[in-house]
């Protein structure tokens, strides 16, 4: 019984201590404060340093390319196809035979009234000729005056002229008599043959020819770009089907006013073709830079932050971000052109932009 009622005792006293020491623990965690904060995370980005770059404004517009020079040859008069002497495709020059007609029936009727007309001036001259003759023997008779004289001088050499006239249409007319050849007019190379041997060549082309040496594309471009656009600005263009290869060319033609049909500026663009890889017909994408700037800060336009009085940028300076206004200019391309608020050297975030403040701790990674 003694021995029971010492351990219920002592149970009392163990609570006691417990109680204590709980308190006292209470009590200095009241005396130190709140526990610290963790500390704070540096946010991973990557950065690119600022360096001078040359960037263009351009404007673009899809057009078809053609020859310096195009033509479609078509007969100066009705007759039957005899030959055809090119094939599409053939480099021809300038005066080389193309196709040979046979016009007899339309030459014997310009060779015959050829000759009518010989025979009407040979008619006139000679009465011209004899009118003279009596008024020279008339005049040193003293029965004209010499006014007269000079008048029927003037009406021999007139009718003279006119029998020579005669014989240069005879000729001509001769010359043809047989068949008609048709000749290139410059040099270059077939692109459509329509001509048939057998045919009659009647109001339709019989051969297209182009000069490829140069190519011009004409381009239709935006009413507001009119004032921006002139002579001599640089260019190029993109081909369908070279993969997209990219020619240099120069802007040779600007028009004043606005087509008033499509409301568009046209522009002609010229393009040098040493290789002959640019073929009339082709379609490309003409770019035109109406205004460059060199050495100047080019960012990607992603990395501006659209604020409300326009944009800002955020780039690393001692290991934390700092926020800066910018004032944008040429725009090309997803990249943009920083005129102030950013310099060279400056190690500007271009990704994880969103994701700081000014003065968030940074940590530059390489992805």
């Amino acid at each position: 019984m003694i021995g029971r009622v010492d351990g219920m005792r002592n149970r009392p006293l163990e609570t006691t201590f417990a109680i204590m020491a709980s308190c006292s623990m209470l009590i200095a965690s009241a005396a130190c404060g709140p526990p610290p904060p963790p500390p704070e995370r540096p946010v991973p980005v990557r950065a690119a340093e600022a360096t001078g770059q040359t960037i263009s404004r351009e404007v673009y517009a899809n057009s078809r390319l053609e020859g310096i020079e195009e033509a479609l040859i078509y007969a100066s008069m009705p007759g039957r196809i005899l030959e055809v002497l090119v094939s599409e495709g053939d480099s021809v020059e300038a005066g080389q035979k193309l196709v040979r007609l046979d016009t007899d029936q339309q030459t014997t009727a310009g060779t015959s009234a050829a000759l009518a007309a010989i025979s009407a001036a040979r008619a006139n001259a000679d009465n011209a000729g004899q009118n003279l003759e009596r008024m020279e023997t008339l005049f040193q008779a003293g029965a004209v005056s010499e006014q007269q004289l000079d008048a029927a001088r003037t009406g021999a050499e007139a009718a003279q002229a006119q029998l020579n006239q005669a014989y240069a249409g005879y000729n001509q007319a001769e010359s043809v008599r047989d068949n008609a050849v048709i000749e290139a007019p410059f040099t270059g190379r077939i692109g459509r043959v329509w001509a048939r041997a057998g045919n009659t060549a009647s109001g339709q082309p019989l051969v297209s020819i182009s000069n490829a040496e140069g190519i011009v594309a004409e381009a239709l471009l935006p009413e507001s770009d009119i004032y921006s656009l002139r002579v001599g600005l640089p260019a190029y263009i993109s081909v369908t089907a070279l993969q997209g290869q990219s020619f240099p060319g120069i802007v040779t033609a600007v028009s004043p006013t606005v087509d008033p049909v499509s409301g568009l500026v046209p522009v002609e663009v010229r393009f040098d073709n040493p290789d002959q890889l640019l073929r009339p017909g082709m379609t490309c994408r003409v770019s035109i830079m109406t205004e460059t700037s060199t050495d100047a800060v080019v960012v990607p336009e992603s990395v501006l932050r659209r604020t409300r009085d326009g944009y800002e940028i955020a780039i690393v300076e001692d290991g934390a971000a700092v926020i800066r206004a910018v004032e944008t200019g040429i725009r090309t391309a997803g990249m943009v052109e920083i005129t102030e608020g950013v310099e060279f050297g400056d190690s500007v975030i271009v990704r994880g932009q969103n994701r700081v403040s000014d003065g968030s701790l940074v940590e530059v990674v390489e992805r």
